[in-house]
């Protein structure tokens, strides 16, 4: 049982928790913005209890099983939870990821009482970390809910291991939730992966006796934890191997060179280039000027492993984490706090194997909590309580609080919109190609192809292979008419990665402006050639060879649909198809499977009107134009609707009835009636 001298006082809880809320009250406000649009707006897996079993069985960013690179599942139940309660309202989604930090917070200064780390240090250290702007990506952005909730689970399995550690005998129950916290976490976010080490280094905190001594009593006490966790870790690589088809990821993925070049050199590289990014992370959180939330490929350069500077970073890495380990003996908090930091950070630094990013600042969000309880020590001293703290330091540590909390309420701005954060992308990241490729793609979303077409051009400029940018710049040609230049751009994209089914979509959309159809058709084929499981090639494809008649196009429909067997526009276009080559009642099966699928295609529900009317079936005609018109409440509609009516004396009558709730469309020089 704790003591009161290591709980946490409501009254500095309640300033912990109005910290958190005042810094981060502005960026719930913010809308959907970059992925938030896909894990979230967009998601059909969080927005009806019907596809909830998708959620544990995709990746996370959806798919088929078996592919993808990142399995988040508990993250994904949170945001469902809150669509099915209050729908698409970003401002609630906000609000929770503010609660959530808050949570982190008070969670982060009860785990340091317990640790036996003073009071005023303590809530120095849980002060600076609730307003530190290093943390506003996680915050501020939905989708930076996977650091802040896995943050929270991996408190919660820390506080609760060492429970187990310092009870004289095993508490099962206890253990069986740190164990359950622990899954919780890493099931949220992999970062959560390396708790069982945080949860070691701490054991070895807490015990007593030297540096050996305390590394022999926090194995002999702690090995129900570390066994236990290892065994959960096995089990949810277990299971990520079945839903991605890896125990990391999808063999069939790779990591785009743009996202992480580190992915694209050898291990050693890799690892003397990770130990150079742990300094740009220290340099963030002590000096948050500079705040981007991309740096990818190329505003990071990729050190040579021989170079000056990256011999400096593993030395000089290499030579705090000993002192660190020396001081841990002597219980230094700036050494836990450096350790905790270092252990933190491992799973997402590059430094054992290659991840999504190079570098993130939402990656630091629990590991800065180490850094913190470092700067928090430092500016505690040796104030055993907050009240015995110096007038000066109470000063300063107010002084520090307000600048941080002040640039992060800056910052939250940011994330208001994809239009804002992507122009500060820019000014911060001149010299990353994505940023210039993600604020093309914003202008061109706002019809601004010309602007957009120069950040595309950009783009390729920094990155010369970058496939996406020279796609999006040929769109935009093809847009502003510059079929010559579009040509040139999806050739380079295909001649970049040869794989690119969008290069070659796009190469062929280009060719049909021009009427090169023949050309069209032949750059699908190719397209197909390298990716067979391509809908939107075969799709195009049989468009293109619907113009030769029948049966000359049917394999190519026939390959579309089993593609994309519950694909409303597929069944359509090939009803439509269908129809024209006089095969009516083929067309009228296609149209009909178009409307289980979309119930309210009204091309689909045109051709059954069609059919019918030259069947002669009148009535089963006026019904189809009854729905057509509900539809689309258009005056050409109507008159249909009404010749349907005159024609047909059985459908005259129910038309009669409905005549009030079918009102009429009227404008301002005509109103047409239907019959008494």
């Amino acid at each position: 049982m704790e003591s009161s001298e290591t709980r946490l006082p409501k009254s500095r809880a309640a300033v912990l928790l109005l910290a958190c809320v005042l810094t981060y009250a502005n960026a719930i406000g913010g809308t959907f913005t970059y992925d938030d649009k896909a894990i979230v707006r967009d998601n059909p897996r969080i927005q009806s209890p019907a596809n909830f079993p998708k959620i544990f069985t995709t990746s996370y960013f959806g798919g088929p099983r078996g592919n993808g690179t990142a399995y988040r599942p508990v993250l994904l139940v949170s945001y469902a939870v809150q669509w099915w309660i209050h729908g698409r309202q970003a401002a609630a989604f906000h609000a929770v990821n503010v609660l959530l930090h808050a949570g982190t917070t008070l969670l982060l200064a009860s785990l340091l009482l317990q640790i036996g780390i003073g009071p005023a240090a303590a809530f120095a250290s849980a002060l600076l970390f609730a307003v530190h702007p290093l943390h506003v990506e996680a915050v501020a952005s939905l989708v930076g809910r996977g650091e802040v909730l896995a943050a929270v689970f991996t408190l919660l399995f820390l506080r609760l291991a060492l429970r187990v550690f310092e009870s004289p005998r095993l508490r099962v129950a206890t253990l069986l939730g740190s164990l359950a916290c622990y899954g919780l976490s890493v099931l949220t976010k992999e970062s959560g992966s390396s708790a069982p080490a945080m949860a070691f280094l701490l054991f070895v905190y807490a015990a007593e006796g030297g540096l050996w001594e305390r590394l022999r009593r926090a194995l002999a006490r702690g090995y129900p934890v570390l066994i236990g966790s290892a065994a959960v870790l096995a089990g949810v690589l277990l299971l990520r191997r079945w839903a991605l088809g890896g125990f990391l990821k999808s063999p069939e993925i790779g990591i785009f060179e743009v996202e992480n070049a580190l992915d694209h050199v050898g291990a050693w590289t890799r690892a003397v280039n990770a130990c150079v990014i742990f300094f740009r992370y220290l340099g963030r959180f002590a000096f948050p000027l500079h705040l981007s939330a991309d740096e990818s490929a190329w505003s990071i350069k990729v050190a040579p492993p021989g170079s000056a500077v990256a011999i400096a970073a593993l030395v000089l890495l290499s030579a705090l984490a000993t002192a660190a380990l020396r001081r841990l003996a002597s219980r230094s908090p700036l050494a836990l706090g450096f350790l905790f930091f270092c252990l933190a950070l491992l799973p997402a630094s590059n430094l054992v194997f290659s991840t999504g990013t190079i570098f993130a600042e939402r990656i630091a969000y629990l590991p800065s909590a180490g850094l913190c309880l470092a700067a928090g020590a430092l500016l505690a001293g040796t104030a055993p309580t907050l009240s015995a703290l110096a007038p000066a330091r109470r000063k300063l540590l107010a002084a520090v609080a307000l600048l941080l909390a002040a640039r992060a309420v800056v910052r939250n701005a940011v994330w208001w919109s994809d239009e804002a954060l992507f122009l500060n992308l820019i000014r911060a990241a001149p010299d990353s190609a994505k940023a210039h490729y993600d604020i093309a793609y914003i202008l061109a979303a706002d019809r601004q192809y010309g602007r957009a077409r120069g950040e595309y051009r950009r783009a390729t400029e920094i990155y010369d292979a970058y496939w996406d940018a020279w796609a999006g710049k040929g769109k935009m040609e093809k847009d502003l008419g510059l079929y010559d230049e579009a040509e040139k751009s999806f050739q380079k994209a295909i001649a970049s990665n040869a794989d690119y089914e969008n290069g070659y979509f796009g190469l062929g959309l280009v060719r049909e402006a021009r009427g090169d159809l023949a050309g069209a058709e032949a750059i699908y084929r190719e397209g197909l050639a390298r990716r067979k499981d391509s809908l939107p090639l075969a799709y195009r494809l049989a468009l293109m060879r619907s113009r030769h008649g029948w049966p000359a196009a049917l394999p190519d429909w026939k390959r579309a649909l089993e593609l994309g067997p519950e694909t409303p526009s597929v069944h359509a276009d090939y009803a439509k198809w269908l129809a024209r080559m006089g095969r009516w009642e083929e067309a009228a099966k296609e149209a009909r499977e178009t409307l289980r699928l979309e119930p309210r295609d009204q091309n689909s529900l045109r051709l059954l009107a069609e059919r019918d009317a030259l069947s002669g079936r009148r009535f089963a005609e006026a019904l189809a134009r009854e729905k057509i018109y509900r539809l689309s409440r258009a005056p050409a509609d109507w008159k249909l609707l009404v010749s349907a009516a005159q024609t047909n004396e059985p459908y005259g009558r129910r038309f009669a009835q409905l005549r009030e709730s079918l009102a009429a469309p009227t404008s301002p020089r005509s109103k047409v009636q239907g019959p008494k």
